[in-house]
């Protein structure tokens, strides 16, 4: 298990108000971070922590596919959030939601500062990180148009995200968006879309996408 599941399995034990006992330290690992021990846990509680830790979260992206890589907002979301999980893509929410989400990881990365070795962004760059995600985030649409395929679109994607502007994507690029949607949902332990879903999510969407925006 890597540093990082067990860093976020941590989070799960503390959430749920298990106190590690008086004299337990934090075991090092091979690239010199730090990592609770849980050797005090019984074991189908360890395996059901490793579990948790290994699921429900979304597969990252390399650094230089984020949006503006360069940006100090980039190199932030690389220094600090990849400390405990995969490096997440800013289209993942829209605008409304990164400032409670990026308020969840505030509590949690000051919980785990200092003494697992996780360092925490100063206020300043906590603006700075959530103006980049909320500039990159996701196409939020207004108003969705009509037509076959609308019901299932909504129902299916707002599982995991808001419902995002259709003409974000060309009629062709929908297939490959909507099979890695498929691909991240498995990963993380969403309800699949059926093969009907997809065809009619994807015949939605390359009809609304293949007409301009009204002026």
């Amino acid at each position: 298990m890597n540093a990082r599941a067990l860093l976020l399995a941590t989070l799960v034990i503390a959430g749920c108000g298990k106190a590690k006992p008086a004299g337990q330290t934090a075991a090092a690992t091979s690239t010199g971070a730090t990592t609770p021990d849980t050797s005090h846990l019984a074991p189908g509680m360890q395996q059901r922590l490793y579990e948790a830790a290994e699921i429900a979260l979304p597969p990252g992206l390399p650094a230089e596919s984020l949006p503006e890589p360069d940006s100090p907002g980039a190199r932030l979301l690389v220094q600090y959030c990849t400390q405990c999980h995969a490096l997440p893509s800013p289209s993942m929410h829209g605008p409304a939601d990164w400032p409670s989400v990026a308020r969840r990881m505030w509590v949690r990365i000051d919980m785990m500062s200092g003494a697992m070795g996780i360092q925490t962004p100063s206020t300043a760059q906590r603006a700075e990180l959530l103006a980049y995600l909320e500039k990159h985030a996701l196409q939020v649409a207004a108003t969705l148009p009509p037509g076959p395929g609308k019901a299932v679109f909504q129902e299916v994607c707002s599982r995991c995200h808001e419902l995002n502007d259709p003409r974000m994507h060309t009629p062709p690029d929908w297939p490959v968006v909507v099979m890695r949607m498929e691909k991240d949902a498995e990963i993380m332990k969403v309800r699949g879309i059926t093969h009907g879903e997809a065809v009619q999510i994807i015949s939605y969407l390359q009809a609304v996408s293949a007409h301009p925006r009204p002026r």
